[in-house]
């Protein structure tokens, strides 16, 4: 991760870290949905591809099946359905391309760029010549020009610029934002997990390992009959990683980068899913370095954040109730 002042020439370097990851890696996507279709088939779970879901059909399988798990995104065809697609309270405007190129110095990593703005840019490389990168903004910066805003960033970061044809748009929650009373509907009846349930990361947007794991819970809960839990036991393992990320947020949104790129120096080394899951051990680094630690804790505001967090005032409390 590597921290700047800006996007200008000028820029100033303020910080990097390295994070290791034990236990996750950079996917091929499409192979690794392949195989998991692969495996469902061989124990009978009929497989539908390339088949878009209407609201008609969504309202049919409802009343068909006891449980409907909901995995489409952010807004998600439950939202479609029950005609609130403004449940979710942010996200992210994204542009991402496959591109071929040199990125023999990042392979077998990844590289993600905050450079000043409300989102970040990024390199997930997949070989030594081929990765996706992308840049994402939080929808109140959004550029007049995604495009160009795009090649600027590939052209800064000494990626290949993609052509239009290869750039896809994607909506990333500002997670979570969703109310935790709405993952699940014992009505319909649905649950839904990942992007569908407003799960991300609140500084970087990742959502995948979020998505595994509240699916996995989802899965568990259902098993033992307790779904009724998923709520509750969602939001309360997802709160450590909450309040960290809202804290380091609140620095990049008042442009306080210098102080970013400090604290990630500091907490470099630690594992991405330990920041995420378990954030008492980024505290615990944190408390080594006083100086950083006054920087970031004594700023009201960021006292602010922290009590928010800590009192369960999620984002989507700024939505009107539903």
């Amino acid at each position: 991760m590597d921290i700047y002042d800006g996007t200008t020439s000028s820029r100033q370097h303020t910080g990097s870290g390295r994070f290791p990851a034990s236990d996750t890696y950079i996917t091929d996507r499409n192979i690794v949905e392949r195989r998991w279709s692969e495996r469902l088939a061989e124990k009978g779970v009929s497989i539908h591809e390339n088949h878009q879901i209407t609201k008609a059909e969504f309202r049919t399988l409802a009343d068909k099946y006891d449980l409907l798990v909901d995995a489409t995104g952010q807004p998600s065809i439950t939202s479609k359905v029950r005609g609130r697609t403004d449940e979710y309270a942010g996200r992210m405007i994204a542009l991402n391309a496959d591109v071929e190129g040199d990125f023999s110095d990042i392979y077998p990593n990844s590289q993600i760029v905050l450079e000043g703005y409300t989102g970040y840019a990024w390199a997930f490389s997949k070989s030594p010549e081929r990765a996706n990168v992308g840049i994402g903004w939080t929808e109140s910066e959004r550029p007049a020009d995604y495009i160009a805003e795009f090649e600027a960033a590939c052209e800064r970061n000494g990626w290949p610029i993609p052509s239009r044809s290869q750039t896809n748009i994607a909506i990333i929650p500002e997670g979570p934002s969703l109310d935790p009373a709405l993952t699940y509907l014992p009505e319909w009846p649905v649950v839904r997990v990942g992007d569908a349930a407003g799960l991300a990361n609140r500084l970087t947007g990742k959502g995948i390992s979020q998505a595994i794991q509240s699916s996995y819970l989802a899965a568990k809960l259902t098993a033992e009959g307790s779904l009724q839990e998923y709520p509750d036991r969602l939001y309360r393992t997802m709160k450590g990683e909450y309040l960290l990320a809202r804290i380091m947020r609140h620095l990049v949104e008042t442009r306080q980068m210098t102080v970013l790129g400090d604290a990630v120096q500091v907490v470099s080394g630690i594992d991405i899913e330990d920041i995420d899951r378990s954030p008492r051990a980024v505290l615990r680094r944190f408390l080594g370095h006083p100086r950083v630690a006054a920087r970031i804790f004594s700023n009201p505001a960021v006292i602010k954040q922290t009590y928010a967090a800590v009192t369960d005032a999620w984002e989507y409390d700024t939505i009107q109730p539903v």
